[in-house]
């Protein structure tokens, strides 16, 4: 014989369980939002790092073509930049202006593509920067006349 306190239990224990799974899930949620935003962070930093790291190497190319061509001879370095950065694309653009930074003649800012920050790299040289945006990847300096350029390497 089954008493009313045996069917309580057993809608008690259901309401329990689902209480649980639900309590569980939400926890669950949470713990991967907060896991997603910490990711998203460190892949802007590493975006932040690599980019840094591409544009010193440029800037160190750029101003020794200028030392070459400076002598009057016309200069062509190529380098070899990778083609992504955090798996996504980015963009180099030379500029005259660098963004009120004194004592600069140039820089070269940094951009990869979904992403908000840009990296700006200064540029020391006698050279005449003419300014434009090319996509990462392999590049040639350009230096003759007095005058500096990025190129993307077609070799």
């Amino acid at each position: 014989m089954i008493d009313g306190h045996g069917a309580e239990r057993g809608v008690s224990m259901t309401i329990t369980y689902v209480l649980a799974l639900g309590i569980s899930a939400a926890l669950l949620a949470t713990l991967l939002a907060g896991a997603g935003a910490v990711l998203e962070a460190e892949t802007e930093r590493a975006a932040e790092r690599s980019l840094e790291t591409v544009g010193q190497e440029l800037a160190g190319e750029i101003e020794a073509a200028d030392r070459v061509a400076g002598d009057g001879d016309a200069a062509v370095v190529r380098v070899d930049a990778p083609r992504t950065v955090v798996e996504t694309g980015y963009d180099v653009e030379l500029r005259q202006e660098c963004d009120g930074r004194p004592g600069e003649t140039g820089c070269l800012r940094l951009t990869a593509h979904g992403f908000e920050d840009a990296v700006v790299v200064p540029i020391r040289t006698e050279a005449v920067l003419e300014t434009g945006t090319v996509p990462g990847g392999p590049l040639e300096v350009v230096a003759a006349d007095g005058r500096l350029a990025l190129e993307v390497s077609e070799a």
